[in-house]
C-alpha cells in the first residue's frame, strides 16, 4: 500500500508569484518605453543631421556658383591709353581714355548694359572726384568693336570677345553729345596722376586696375 505524503503550500505563495510576474511586466514596460524614447531621439537627431547636411550642400553649391561667376563673369583689361588730349601745349590734360578689354574665359553672354565702370580720383582739392557710367544707358553706348564700330542698343559680349570702352574725362562736358563718350565726366588727368579704375559686371565679377599717367599725350599708355 502506497503512502501519499501531503505537502503544505503556504497560502501566500500564489500572491508572491503574482507579485513577481507584476514586477517583471513593469520592468518590461519600462524597458519598452526607454527603447521607444531612444528611437524617437534617434529619429529627431537624424532629421536634424539630414537637414543640416542639405543646408550645407545648398550653401556649398551657392558658394561655388558665386565663385564661378566671380572668376569667369568678369572683364580683363588688356591695355588702356589716352585717346584724346586737350591739345594745349602748356598744360596738356586728358580728354578721353580708351580701355581695350576682353570677357574672361567661361563667361556667360553679357549685355553691355550690365557692365559699368568707376574711376576714383582727386580733383586737386580736398574732395574726391568720380567718373562712372554703364556701357549702355538710355541715351548713349560707350562700347566699340576694335575697328571703331559703335555697338548697337541691346548688344552683348561673349567669352573671349575683345572690345573697346571709351570714357570721356573732359571736365566741362562738351563731348557729352558724342555717343562714344561718357555722360558723367570727371577725373581729367595731368602728368603724374594715378587713378583707381574698377569695371563691374552685374551678377559677375569686378576688375581693379590703377591708371598711371606718366604722359598724357594722345596715344600714351596708362596701364
Amino acid at each position: 500500500m502506497n503512502c501519499v505524503k501531503s505537502v503544505d503550500i503556504p497560502m501566500n505563495a500564489s500572491k508572491t508569484q503574482y507579485k513577481k510576474n507584476d514586477d517583471g511586466a513593469s520592468i518590461g514596460i519600462g524597458a519598452m518605453i526607454v527603447f521607444i524614447a531612444l528611437i524617437l531621439v534617434a529619429a529627431v537627431a537624424s532629421t536634424i543631421i539630414i537637414k543640416t547636411a542639405e543646408e550645407l550642400q545648398q550653401r556649398a553649391e551657392a558658394t561655388g556658383d558665386d565663385t564661378r561667376d566671380e572668376l569667369s563673369g568678369k572683364i580683363q583689361i588688356i591695355m588702356a591709353y589716352v585717346s584724346e588730349d586737350d591739345g594745349l601745349a602748356a598744360t596738356v590734360d586728358v580728354e578721353e581714355v580708351t580701355l581695350i578689354v576682353q570677357m574672361a574665359a567661361g563667361s556667360d553672354t553679357t549685355l553691355i548694359s550690365d557692365i559699368s565702370w568707376l574711376i576714383v580720383c582727386n580733383d586737386g582739392s580736398a574732395t574726391v572726384d568720380t567718373n562712372t557710367g554703364s556701357l549702355e544707358d538710355a541715351n548713349n553706348i560707350f562700347a566699340e568693336s576694335l575697328d571703331g564700330t559703335l555697338m548697337t542698343t541691346g548688344a552683348s559680349v561673349t567669352a573671349g570677345q575683345t572690345f573697346a570702352v571709351v570714357i570721356d574725362t573732359n571736365a566741362n562736358g562738351d563731348d557729352d553729345t558724342v555717343a562714344a563718350n561718357a555722360v558723367d565726366d570727371g577725373c581729367q588727368a595731368n602728368v603724374g596722376d594715378t587713378q583707381e579704375l574698377r569695371i563691374i559686371v552685374d551678377g559677375g565679377g569686378e576688375t581693379y586696375s590703377q591708371l598711371t599717367f606718366n604722359a598724357v599725350d594722345a596715344g600714351s599708355l596708362i596701364v
